[in-house]
Order: structure tokens, then sequence, then C-alpha cells
């Protein structure tokens, strides 16, 4: 998993928590308040896999000159 797919996960995630947190808020369902949960757990992954993906950089790759004369 490479970093953008991380961040852009985690944003879904960050939406769907936000709207199961509003369902649990004005609810007493407590299947609203297991799925704000998972996707607070699921979230918290993501962003650790997004901050622990290396950044990407350049690959060194030797270039020969000739010289023609």
């Amino acid at each position: 998993m490479n970093r953008s797919i991380a961040l852009r996960t985690f944003f879904i995630f960050t939406i769907l928590t936000s709207l199961a947190a509003a369902i649990g808020w004005t609810s007493q369902v407590e299947i609203a308040e297991i799925v704000f949960l998972v996707g607070a757990s699921l979230a918290a992954l993501m962003l650790f896999f997004a901050w622990m993906a290396p950044a990407p950089a350049p690959v060194p790759v030797p270039v020969r000159v000739r010289n023609r004369r």
C-alpha cells in the first residue's frame, strides 16, 4: 500500500466514521457506536500506513557519455 492510497482510504474512513458518530449521537443505537469504533480504528491504521510508507525517491541510473570526435 502506498502513501496516496493510505491517505485516500483515511479520508473515506474519516467521512464514514463521522457519519456513524452523528447517527450514534442522535440515536441511542448500539450498532452505531460499534461502527464508529471500527471506523476510528481503521482510520488510525490507515494513518499509520501513510506515515510508515517510504517517500518516493529517484533511483540513480549510471549514464555513459560517448565522445565522438
